[in-house]
């Protein structure tokens, strides 16, 4: 593992920190890009990214001490990010709720814009899971595998191999159907959630976490509870679609 990349006096570069900032850059430009090819607004990504990937940070630490509070024996300890210790869905609703404020205070149409932001999310969080790996937090399960590395199933490379995979698919293949079937906006953006959902459901399986209710691990639960309100979500937008339609 190599938590920290280099260090310059007293000064320490650390991997997680360095790849969030990487995925947040290449998560933003995909999204410019995406915005520039819908004729959207772009004067205010930046803002948007930035704002975004602090709120996701400041969720993602805040579940992460809600679920494992034990595991801290003081506030000091809290605030030691560096060590590892980020909930990703905790991370996702962040950075959505600050999103949608700002989007809203525009005037810009917010499911739009999520479903390229979905887009970036994925891209972005893909970047994040390696800076896990070398943090060497969420760690999967000891192995003697060909494919462990360290010791341990590579989860959170499995988690950033399938987010990479996502964010293709909801690009290369849901964007165009979206305008080929003129599709209502939302659609992407609750579908990438409900694939993300799905890898990390699998995933989890192999992640280094005591099972909590049944045989379902904590990020497994969550997960479950993500694809319903996806797919809840996918069938309300498609029923108001119909609903116009059926009145004429």
């Amino acid at each position: 593992m190599y938590p920290i990349l280099f260090t310059i006096g007293k000064l320490s570069v650390y991997t997680h920190g360095l790849m969030m900032a990487v995925g947040g850059l290449f998560g933003g430009l995909a999204i410019f890009y995406m915005a520039k090819k819908q004729h959207l607004r772009t004067d205010f990504i930046l803002d948007i990214c930035v704002y975004a990937l602090l709120a996701g940070l400041f969720g993602s630490r805040i579940l992460y001490i809600i679920l494992y509070f034990n595991e801290f024996s003081s506030f000091e300890e809290m605030l030691y990010i560096w060590h590892g210790g980020l909930v990703s869905y905790g991370g996702i609703a962040g950075g959505l709720l600050v999103s949608l404020l700002i989007l809203k205070i525009k005037k810009e149409p917010v499911l739009k814009w999520f479903d390229i932001g979905i887009i970036g999310l994925m891209v972005g969080w893909a970047f994040g899971r390696v800076g896990c790996f070398l943090n060497g937090d969420s760690y999967g399960l000891w192995s003697i595998s060909k494919l462990s590395i360290w010791g341990r199933i590579p989860t959170q490379l499995f988690e950033s191999i399938w987010s990479l995979i996502a964010s293709f698919l909801l690009f290369y293949f849901g964007l165009k159907i979206k305008e080929q079937k003129k599709l209502p906006d939302g659609i992407i953006f609750f579908g990438g959630l409900g694939l993300y959902s799905i890898g990390r459901f699998v995933i989890d399986f192999w992640r280094d976490e005591p099972v909590t209710v049944w045989f379902l691990k904590t990020g497994q639960i969550g997960s479950a509870l993500v694809l319903i309100f996806a797919v809840l979500s996918i069938s309300y937008l498609f029923g108001k679609e119909r609903k116009p339609n059926g009145s004429n």
